[in-house]
Parts: C-alpha cells; structure tokens; sequence
C-alpha cells in the first residue's frame, strides 16, 4: 500500500555526481550513493585499523522508498532496517528493494563497496514482456536477499559498467536504447534464475515457516486498513485460533503484537516527519477516533503521540 503523506525518496531525489548516472526517469546507478571516502579514513582503512560507520547524510530518516531497487554489495557489509525487519548483507549478497519500502535506516563501513541500482515502475523490467522480467516484477513484494558466487557478481559488474559506459555515450551509440535494453535482459535473467531458486527453497520450506512469513508480508502492506487477526486468517485461508498457535510457535510472540508493531512503526514515521498533527494521523492510520489512537499509541510506547512529536523536534 502506497502512503502519500509519507517522506519519499524519488528516482531523481539521488544525488547527481562523478558516481552516479540518470538516465531519464528510467533508472540509476550510484556507487555507494555517492559518498566518497574522506582520505583520513581511506588511510585508516589502508592500514587494517577500524574506520567510523557512514550513513547517507542527504538522506532524513525514515523515509519511503519510492522505486525498485537492488543493492549489490561487492565488498564489505551494509546494515539496514526495511519497515521492521533488520538485514545484514555481506558481500556477494543481493537486496532487492520494492517500491514504497519504509527504510528506516542504512549504514556501512568505510571501504565497503556497493552499487545501488534503482528504477521506476513501468521502465526497464517492468515494460519487458520476457519470462524473466515477468519473474522479477512478480517477486518485488517485499524486501528479501539473493546470494551469488564472486563470479556471477563480476558480472553482473562488468553489466553495470557496460549500462554506464553505454548511457553516457552520447551520440556515439546509434542504437543506446537497443544496448540499454539488451543488457537489462541480461541483469533480469541472472536475477530471475536466483529468485526461482529462492522460490524453490520456500517450497520445501515447513508450512508453518511458510505461514509466518506470508502473515508478516501481509502484516507489513496492510496493518494501516486492517488491525484484526480475522482478516489475516481469511487471507491466508485458515482459522484465527490456528493462524495465532503458529506464530506464536513460529516467531515467539503473538500475532495481535507483530500487527501493533507493524502499525506503531507507521504512526512513529508519521509522527516524526512532523507535518501532520494527531488528528491528521489518527484518520491516516485509519483509527475510528484521535482518543483511541492516543491510547492505542500510548499504550504500545509508554508516552502519548504528541509526547512523542515533540521529543523528536
């Protein structure tokens, strides 16, 4: 579910510099969002000693994502929190980001190497028509990790630099967009290899493993419309008292708290970006009074939402 009001990070909100390329309103690719390693820390790094961690200091945080994205992490480790879940990519991991992702924060050591690329809805891989890209359009629901070998991610950076080379050609490719597209084929079918392989694990998965995470998945898109577990049970075509006995065994807390949690994390987003006031939220979060929401806030957190506003001016 799309939430408007929410801070968004747009395709061309990436800062434009030596280490990014735009191409239109298509897609990007940033070398480390374009953050370059101040020469005291690249020294520090030289001689094995420990370096500071470094964040995107344009960016606000939380904020929603608005493009697909897939980071590929070369070297090094990136950390990062997509609305309430943790991930901790290594290197030759791949994050496939879906559109309207809340991030909530993104950090990494000086010295890692990743390659952020990102595209809009509708461009590259969703306007092809070929089974991979149907796969991988099918597959951004939700966040979640693809591992490769060292050679699969040579590469596919060998593709990212052949897309750059090609898109800052100018009038020297007659046939850009021909390039362009061929070589995006080629990212959407390595990726769609590795996403089926992902699916054929889940397959094999224990039911009750592959209930959890589809209930959270369901959690995460539509906690704002829908607080009560009945809805979620009918989405997953079993009983409420069977849906709660297994994440209850699954994740090791009741379901009712993962829907609070889910829903705390879009009233605290919303709180902090400090453009709306309680009122304004409650009708967003689709609460049936400000009172009620106020109670629900508080008793999740222990202070009221407006405690909470003014803490975070």
């Amino acid at each position: 579910m799309k939430h408007p009001l929410d801070r968004t990070l747009h395709l061309d909100m990436v800062p434009r510099t030596s280490n990014t390329l735009y191409v239109k309103d298509e897609f990007v690719i940033s070398n480390n969002l374009s953050i370059k390693v101040p020469a005291g820390l690249a020294a520090l790094l030289e001689k094995g000693r420990p370096t500071r961690t470094l964040r995107p200091n344009w960016l606000e945080f939380p904020y929603r994502i608005g493009f697909n994205a897939i980071l590929f992490v070369e070297t090094g480790v990136v950390d990062c929190i997509l609305n309430l879940e943790s991930f901790h990519i290594d290197c030759g991991a791949v994050l496939m980001i879906p559109s309207s992702t809340l991030m909530r924060d993104l950090t990494w050591q000086a010295g890692t190497k990743f390659i952020l690329f990102g595209y809009n809805d509708g461009k590259l891989f969703s306007a092809m028509t070929s089974r991979s890209a149907k796969i991988l359009k099918a597959s951004m629901i939700e966040p979640f990790v693809l591992t490769m070998d060292k050679e699969r991610m040579d590469r596919y950076m060998h593709l990212i630099k052949v897309l750059i080379h090609v898109a800052s050609g100018g009038p020297d490719y007659d046939f850009q967009d021909d390039i362009i597209n061929g070589a995006a084929q080629m990212f959407s079918g390595g990726l769609a290899r590795l996403v089926v392989e992902r699916m054929e694990q889940r397959t094999r998965m224990p039911r009750e493993m592959a209930i959890t995470q589809d209930f959270i998945r369901l959690v995460q898109a539509r906690c704002v419309e829908y607080r009560d577990l009945d809805y979620y049970a009918r989405a997953l075509c079993i009983t409420p008292k069977y849906l709660s006995r297994i994440i209850s065994r699954v994740a090791g807390k009741k379901a009712l708290l993962i829907i609070q949690e889910n829903v705390i994390a879009e009233a605290e987003s919303l709180l902090k970006d400090g453009k709306y006031n309680v009122q304004q939220i409650s009708d967003l979060l689709h609460f049936p009074t400000p009172s009620y929401f106020c109670r629900y806030f508080r008793k999740a957190t222990g202070q009221t939402p407006r405690a909470y506003m003014l803490a975070k001016v």
